[in-house]
């Protein structure tokens, strides 16, 4: 069995339309590959709107998602099916082995003397080579020679033959150094390093992927290319209000270096995906025991200034807690404040010099070509690698930022354009992802005609059981209402504008309410059929700004009230502050094709501004899901 992707994923919706032209079996069998496992699936279009791939006449039970060859251009990896054409790969069928060479590639990495070249196992033993695979490319360095430590030994042997699992690669290192022999320390050559907080004063900070929190370490004056890393923390279990300690059965991690966006993260430079050498100190941190993690990188990373991102991707019930590392500053992603009062501790391994590029002193806007990174590490100074300063995007000197619209829109540009166009600019270096949340009312938006709040206001408009009278505005399904909202003063108490909705059910129905807003905003479902008096809370939640929410609850015939508020008091619930809201049901919601057109994103792509609409599964992305869900409708 071989099948090919129609495309990769996220790509136009009048692209993707090939996906639907597979075939039905003809005995109704087929098998649709998700990202989770197989499920049985009669036909293609099906299948696709799961966002599965289809194999038509196979059957779950013979694992045909499962495992095997997946081929790309010069090489050949193990993966399963799922994966393999999401990836835009050819899959050559669960069971396959990249050592048959299905994908007809015939040629492999042959290493010599540390050497490595790609051609085919005859000619590799006629050089004199090791010949490491078919299908296998020189990414990744698999030829250099180095020290492979392994619990209780260390070899001498080439980086591809350095495979187990526990085991640690240090390139250029001969066994007869004691290279395995770590200290619980920076070495005093690092790149760069921030040494651990003792046990009598320390925070542990979580940053694992269970936990949805990413930390991040700002690192500067890095004077050569970085090819390994030491870092320090705990394994912990939260248990009810508190951690226990945990021993970690996967030391899997996701380590990425960012650029600097103006004292924030910024775009990725270099990503890796690799199992740690995991050695436990036996220095004891509040009852926890201290572990030592160490990688080597397969391929260098090359960044002067910038940050790194450490994540634990083992055992959810065993969580990763990055050690602090003195009084700094440190970076969270998924916390509630995103800046912390401690560095993390870490080390940045590898040699000073020997990587020339382009070096750009931005005040000056003075570039010089072929200088050693080891020279240009001044906090001033850009170092862009193996490049010339023609080569620059921007020039040097010229100095680009985010520049944040009230549309939602953002454009990277000089700080003078952005004033000329009354944007609001972020700083230099920065990136749009870091704009104020902004929440336009979409396309076919309906206002909410309240007046916005004051100190002292009394909302008589739609304060619903909450006002001197109660007051409720009528919305019909799959109208979208744009509204404001915000914290005010009563007197000397700080209050919220509540907005109540009405809106009839005249059939059973799964009741969603949608909201997203400008403001950490929380959203009710209140039963209205007994009134004010008799009102029930059917459900309740809260999110944080641009952060959509959906609610829904299972309800009968009758009158619901759909409420929208600030969930805390603080200054993003200004008064004037923007949301939108809208009420579906189990039917969805039809839109024209040219909105989804526009609007479709593919998966976990996120939502556009004004295509909330779009979203018929509610998922926050458009998709083909969603597509499925608009021609079932419009098909009765």
């Amino acid at each position: 069995m071989t099948a090919q992707s129609c495309l990769p994923a996220g790509l136009i919706l009048a692209t993707c339309l090939c996906l639907f032209g597979s075939a039905t079996d003809a005995r109704g069998q087929g098998a649709c590959c998700l990202s989770d496992g197989c499920v049985p699936t009669a036909d293609g279009p099906s299948c696709y709107a799961m966002g599965g791939f289809y194999f038509a006449g196979e059957d779950c039970a013979d694992d045909p998602c499962g495992v095997g060859a997946c081929c790309s251009g010069p090489s050949c990896v193990m993966m399963d099916a799922y994966s393999c054409l999401m990836g835009a790969r050819d899959f050559m069928g669960a069971g396959t082995q990249c050592a048959d060479d299905p994908c007809d590639i015939g040629t492999g990495a042959c290493c010599t003397d540390g050497v490595c070249t790609v051609v085919s196992e005859e000619d590799c033993a006629a050089g004199g080579g090791v010949w490491v695979a078919v299908g296998t490319i020189c990414v990744g360095s698999p030829c250099v020679l180095g020290a492979c430590c392994v619990p209780g030994d260390c070899l001498d042997v080439a980086h591809f033959e350095c495979s187990d699992p526990d085991a640690t690669f240090v390139p250029g290192a001969d066994c007869s150094t004691d290279p395995c022999e770590v200290p619980d320390e920076c070495p005093a050559n690092s790149l760069f390093s921030q040494q651990r907080d003792t046990p009598d004063g320390f925070q542990a900070y979580t940053s694992e992927e269970d936990a949805g929190l990413t930390r991040f370490d700002n690192f500067s004056g890095v004077a050569g290319p970085i090819s390994a890393l030491r870092w320090w923390g705990l394994d912990l279990d939260f248990v009810g209000s508190g951690f226990v300690e945990c021993v970690e059965s996967d030391n899997s991690f996701d380590i990425v270096f960012h650029t600097d966006a103006g004292g924030v993260p910024g775009p990725s430079v270099c990503s890796y995906t690799l199992a740690a050498n995991r050695r436990p100190t036996g220095i004891d941190y509040l009852g926890a025991e201290l572990n030592e993690y160490n990688v080597t990188l397969p391929e260098p990373c090359v960044l002067v200034h910038g940050w790194v991102s450490i994540v634990g991707l083992g055992d959810p019930e065993c969580w990763f807690l990055w050690m602090s590392g003195g009084p700094g500053e440190s970076y969270c992603e998924g916390c509630l404040a995103p800046f912390e009062t401690d560095d993390l501790s870490y080390c940045l391994l590898g040699s000073a010099g020997g990587v020339l590029g382009a070096c750009c002193d931005e005040p000056a806007a003075v570039c010089e070509d072929d200088v050693d990174i080891a020279d240009c590490v001044d906090p001033n100074q850009v170092f862009a690698p193996d490049a010339a300063c023609t080569d620059l995007d921007p020039p040097c000197g010229i100095i680009t930022g985010a520049c944040c619209f009230d549309d939602a829109t953002c454009t990277v540009m000089e700080e003078a354009a952005c004033a000329a166009q009354s944007g609001s600019w972020l700083g230099a270096h920065t990136i749009c992802s870091y704009c104020p949340c902004a929440i336009p009312c979409p396309a076919g938006g309906v206002a909410e005609g309240e007046p916005e709040c004051y100190d002292g206001y009394v909302d008589t408009f739609n304060g619903g059981c909450d006002a001197p009278t109660p007051a409720f505005q009528s919305i019909e399904f799959c109208e979208t209402i744009c509204g404001k909202s915000g914290i005010f003063l009563d007197g000397v108490e700080i209050t919220a504008d509540f907005d109540w909705y009405e809106i009839v059910v005249e059939s059973a129905t799964e009741l969603t309410w949608n909201v997203e807003a400008e403001f950490p905003v929380g959203a009710w479902i209140i039963d209205g059929n007994a009134g004010c008096g008799g009102a029930v809370t059917l459900a309740s939640v809260g999110a944080l700004e641009c952060s959509p929410i959906a609610l829904t609850v299972a309800v009968e015939p009758g009158t619901y009230w759909l409420v929208v508020a600030p969930a805390a008091a603080d200054d993003l619930a200004a008064c004037g502050a923007r949301y939108t809201a809208r009420a579906t049901g189990t039917t969805p919601c039809l839109v024209d094709y040219a909105t989804f057109y526009a609007c479709l994103t593919g998966p976990g792509g996120g939502l556009l501004p004004g295509c909330q609409p779009a979203d018929l599964d509610l998922d926050n992305d458009v998709d083909l899901r969603d597509f499925a869900a608009f021609a079932q409708a419009i098909g009765g």
